[in-house]
């Protein structure tokens, strides 16, 4: 019996990883693979996987060419391991019916993610790219499994590529029709459930907002409904996984997010990532922090939402980390695991051991994670002539970090950033001493284990005064006590700690339906909530929260510059009207400059879906982001704070010359800024006001102010 071709496309280099694992397995399970790429340095020094036919062709014209000529016989699969293989990928699709197309081997596009009790949301997971990538995330999941009947984890993996790989517009064009056939997803079962794997081309020179829209296109458009379908949707980084969730999770749906981000001081200054970031909060019930240093930075950065971010730290699997076989009586086999990235600290690292490694010549030290240092640290260890004691390894499964550890005496990880440290907890379980930089994480993890589990030094050392510290670990090993470290870190951080503190925030979904009889979640404790709404879409999603409100005992006064709320017993409506003009000269603008042209481009873009071909589509995509990026630099100088402020003057003007002497603020509880809008009234209507508190939904009114809904 003749074995399956199956041809697999690799173009670019940043999922070169992917492309080995997955040929070298697809050849084990019996395909007759090819491997084609491009003739690109990153691929110059890869040999052909074992079982593997590996093509390499000058350009994508050459690649057409061999696809074209006979390369996939009648049944064979083509895949597409990156966002480059795309554009030849659909060129076969839409000509070769008799041709399976997917972006991963053995990918069945007939296969939906199920309907879930928990839905999990993540653009961070063990794949075939990265094994450790999201390993936290693996583990959190599966802490909390045995609560949920069916557990469903949309992975929006980042296929990252430069404009020098593939034109964006055309990536974009062929991404959007493949997912049309459902080729842009992979469904399998794993032990923590069903995992549905979206691919998400994104331009490296794209941005922030740029990427956080890709995800949520690319997700939607993977979902059979667009739709998540759980009642619980728990997102990993606020950025990604949340923006993902506050867009597709159903209105009715709780939405708990964790954020684990050490670059979100970097990042949230970017153009239009704090408004996302503002929106995820706006929608999430709860933000959990894994570290007491993140969720002091959110709440500071986002005061109106700092009832809800909270802490709850990752979980670790203690059970799979068991205790090495022998106690260390030397130090000499140092390991770190993780990004070999700058903030790691890796350079560091690497001299410090030079320093450790000339007093004893039995150390070595394994490096073993992915990033941009990873040869640069390579090549450092030869000019220090320490090629032959210092090994730099691609990273391994989560089920196989164990056993790593247990062939290593000490870790050490002096990352300067690190908002939990999963990693250190883990080396402690399975009974290794580390040395650590006392960033915020470990600081928090480690608290009261100096001298116990290893040693803990600034995170500013250099390497001559890491070596002073290994030094004086290595004298006082004798005295540590990894038995009783282990016992206090499993007490703080296992699993079924965890576990149970995530149930309780994930609670019971909310009815935001409007069904006043269900009553609050907790009953408001005091007399009176004002409500301030300056848009249609923060109208919307008032109304079911005023029914639980009133059904509470409270009364309710809404200032609303909309006509969707109607008054209702226990809610007095107060229709402003000051600024209607400066709004109807904002929304004039808006019409003319963006939306007519707009939707001009976007009639045009569904007239050339339906062409064969994608050429047309590319130039109208191209046309809407260039008439997509003018706008927004309209909106910005037409509609800047100027223009707020001049808003928010005539709305106050009105509301403490009419609405502010009806107002009892002295028994008022909150105040609900619905919409971004109407913060600015808001933060007016409680000066003055100690005790009165500013919230961004109704749903976060309860008994105590904050908490998870009962």
């Amino acid at each position: 019996m003749s074995r399956r071709k199956l041809v697999y496309l690799a173009l670019g280099s940043r999922r070169i990883n992917a492309a080995l694992r997955l040929t070298v397995q697809a050849a084990r399970d019996g395909a007759d693979v090819t491997l084609v790429v491009l003739d690109r340095p990153a691929w110059s020094e890869v040999e052909a996987p074992p079982g593997v036919l590996l093509r390499r062709l000058r350009d994508e014209r050459a690649v057409r060419q061999f696809l074209a000529g006979g390369a996939l016989p009648p049944g064979a699969a083509l895949v597409a391991g990156d966002a480059p293989a795309l554009v030849p990928a659909w060129a076969v699709a839409r000509r070769r019916p008799d041709v399976s197309v997917a972006t991963e081997p053995g990918a069945t596009p007939a296969r939906s993610p199920r309907q879930a009790d928990l839905a999990v949301v993540t653009p961070w997971y063990p794949g075939p790219n990265d094994d450790f990538a999201g390993a936290f995330v693996q583990t959190t999941t599966d802490a909390v499994r045995s609560g949920f009947d069916t557990v469903v984890t949309v992975h929006s993996e980042g296929w990252f590529y430069p404009r020098a790989e593939a034109s964006p517009d055309a990536v974009d064009t062929v991404a959007d029709r493949l997912a049309a056939r459902a080729a842009m997803r992979v469904v399998t079962d794993t032990p923590q459930g069903e995992l549905c794997r979206v691919a998400v081309p994104s331009l490296t020179a794209g941005g922030y907002p740029q990427w956080i829209d890709a995800h949520v296109h690319a997700v939607r458009a993977a979902l059979p409904t667009g739709r998540i379908e759980a009642p619980v949707v728990h997102a990993h980084t606020g950025l990604y996984g949340g923006a993902v969730a506050a867009a597709l999770a159903h209105p009715q749906a709780r939405v708990v997010v964790t954020e684990h981000a050490t670059f979100l001081a970097r990042v949230l200054g970017q153009a239009g990532v704090r408004r996302r970031y503002a929106a995820m909060l706006d929608r999430a019930d709860v933000v959990l922090c894994v570290g007491g240093g993140l969720r002091d930075y959110l709440r500071s950065e986002f005061p109106r939402h700092a009832d809800k971010v909270q802490l709850v730290p990752n979980p670790i699997d203690f059970d799979g980390f068991t205790v090495r076989a022998a106690p260390v009586t030397e130090l000499d086999r140092w390991l770190y695991v993780g990004r070999l990235i700058e903030h790691k600290g890796v350079r560091v690292l690497l001299e410090a051991f030079a320093v450790a490694a000339a007093e004893r010549t039995a150390r070595t030290l394994t490096l073993v994670g992915s990033g941009p240092l990873a040869d640069e640290l390579a090549r450092r260890a030869a000019e220090l002539g320490l090629a032959d004691r210092v090994r730099v390894l691609p990273p391994v499964p989560p089920d196989r970090v164990a056993a790593l550890m247990h062939a290593h005496d000490l870790l050490v990880h002096l990352s300067a950033k690190e908002t939990f440290g999963m990693t250190v907890v883990e080396a402690v379980g399975a009974g290794l001493p580390v040395l650590v930089a006392r960033s915020d994480g470990p600081r928090e993890t480690m608290a009261g284990l100096d001298g116990v589990a290893g040693r803990l030094i600034d995170v500013d050392c250099t390497p001559e005064q890491v070596a002073e510290a290994f030094r004086a670990l290595a004298a006082e090993l004798p005295r540590l006590d990894l038995a009783a470290a282990r016992d206090v870190l499993r007490a703080r951080y296992g699993k079924d700690a965890v576990a149970a503190e995530l149930r309780r925030w994930y609670g019971e979904p909310i009815d935001r339906t409007g069904a006043a009889a269900a009553g609050p979640a907790d009953p408001p404790g005091a007399d009176r909530i004002v409500v301030v709404v300056t848009d249609d879409a923060a109208a919307a999603r008032v109304g079911p929260g005023l029914a639980r409100a009133v059904a509470g005992g409270a009364r309710v006064d809404v200032l609303t510059t909309v006509d969707g709320i109607g008054a209702e017993p226990g809610v007095t409506v107060h229709r402003l009207r000051a600024g209607a003009g400066l709004e109807r000269l904002r929304q004039a603008e808006d019409v003319v400059l963006s939306r007519v042209p707009g939707r001009v481009v976007d009639g045009l873009l569904r007239a050339a879906r339906r062409r064969p071909g994608p050429g047309l589509e590319v130039l109208l995509r191209r046309a809407r982001r260039l008439h997509r990026r003018g706008a927004r630099k309209a909106e910005a100088v037409l509609t800047g704070p100027g223009w707020t402020r001049r808003r928010a003057d005539a709305l106050w003007s009105e509301v403490r010359g009419t609405v502010l002497p009806g107002l009892d603020l002295a028994r008022t509880r909150c105040v609900v800024a619905a919409g971004p809008a109407a913060r600015e009234l808001a933060a007016r209507l409680v000066a003055g006001h100690s005790g009165v508190v500013v919230m961004a939904s109704l749903d976060q009114v309860s008994g105590n102010g904050a908490g998870p809904q009962k």
